[in-house]
């Protein structure tokens, strides 16, 4: 059984995207580079809907992840004495989840185009 391209680009894309997402919250001011790097990789990939759809699903729900857990921290420090407000939650979820969408979308382009490669 042979695994189609797709997959492994897919996959290096998980790997890059989370990666870069790492070296990102650690050093804000690398951001340019990092968004520099991704766009490269996927511009010279022939596989560019996999590698882009590999970045943006792990990276899209990491972010999804980040936003509950700051939404349950900030409910943690609403104690007796403690205020704690968070503002534009559910646009900040869409923009997220139609960030997750792309990737699934590209994810599917790439299973698709390759399908119709074989045939």
């Amino acid at each position: 059984m042979k695994i189609p391209p797709w997959t492994t680009w897919w996959f290096f894309g998980a790997i890059v995207g989370a990666s870069l997402l790492f070296s990102m919250t650690r050093n804000v001011l690398a951001l340019p580079l990092i968004i520099a790097v991704l766009v490269a990789l996927v511009v010279r990939s022939p596989e560019r809907a996999a590698l882009g759809g590999g970045a943006l699903i792990p990276t899209g729900l990491w972010f999804l992840y980040e936003l509950r857990a700051a939404v349950e921290r900030c409910a943690a420090a609403n104690g007796p004495h403690g205020s704690c407000e968070i503002y534009g939650v559910p646009e900040q979820a869409i923009a997220m989840g139609l960030y997750v969408a792309v990737g699934v979308g590209l994810t599917g382009y790439a299973v698709l185009r390759s399908r119709s490669g074989r045939a």
